[in-house]
């Protein structure tokens, strides 16, 4: 799969900060597997039984996503600040191949671990977005507008998942 798109650690780090620092989150989206949104002491019941029997899935519909962002999207791959992988930290991993790809995205889900991010040149040649995928089920997307928008909700809602906008905190 080839990508035009040339991110170096430097870029990929400024970006992710971008974004993680945003007092906006203007175009901020995340990946749920419940179409509401509940906090309360019985979560914590329903949140280990997912661990447990759904994490798996959840992965495989992850990878699913990610692989096709990748194949759409002149994109890059990386993972930064990660000690157990020192040759692949802060490296793009685009262009290696795809089941190694698969199996980070799978330990981040299913292990716990720390930060994936697939960042993608949209439509606006000018504009990159950025996937990150971190430990459990946590998978946001930053940066999304237009037609790149209406894309992920879609291979979100293909996958059975559901797609939701975060909402400012005032």
């Amino acid at each position: 799969m080839e990508s035009k798109l040339i991110i170096d650690e430097q870029r990929a780090t400024t970006l992710f900060d971008a974004y993680c620092s945003s007092e906006t989150n203007q175009g901020h989206y995340y990946v749920d597997f419940v179409p509401i949104t509940f906090m309360n002491e019985d979560f914590a019941e329903l949140a280990d039984y997912l661990a447990i029997n759904y994490k798996p899935d959840f992965a495989k519909k992850i990878i699913f996503i990610a692989f096709t962002i990748l194949c759409y999207y002149d994109s890059a791959v990386f993972l930064p600040g990660n000690d157990y992988l020192e040759k692949y930290t802060n490296k793009d991993l685009r262009h290696t191949d795809l089941e190694s790809i698969a199996k980070e995205i799978r330990d981040k889900v299913i292990k716990n671990r720390m930060g994936l991010y697939i960042f993608f040149q949209t439509e606006d040649k000018d504009h990159i977005s950025l996937m990150s995928i971190e430990d459990e089920y946590s998978t946001h997307f930053f940066g999304l507008s237009g037609e790149a928008q209406k894309m992920i909700e879609q291979l979100v809602t293909h996958q059975g998942l559901f797609f939701k906008k975060v909402k400012n905190i005032d």
